[in-house]
């Protein structure tokens, strides 16, 4: 599925490997007004932690 224009996206399209685009969910993205949770970048470090500790 294409994404955006991501540097994930981007890398992902440049290298033959398979790749994953994540990050934290952020409303209106690019406007004045764009709003992100820090509690959203809390669980977002977690299940990364927890991934790359397997």
């Amino acid at each position: 599925m294409a994404g955006g224009s991501t540097l994930g996206n981007i890398l992902a399209s440049t290298v033959p490997l398979r790749g994953v685009d994540m990050g934290n969910a952020i409303l209106s993205m690019h406007s004045c007004r764009e709003t992100g949770s820090v509690a959203d970048h809390e669980y977002c470090v977690r299940a990364f932690t927890e991934f790359y500790s397997l």
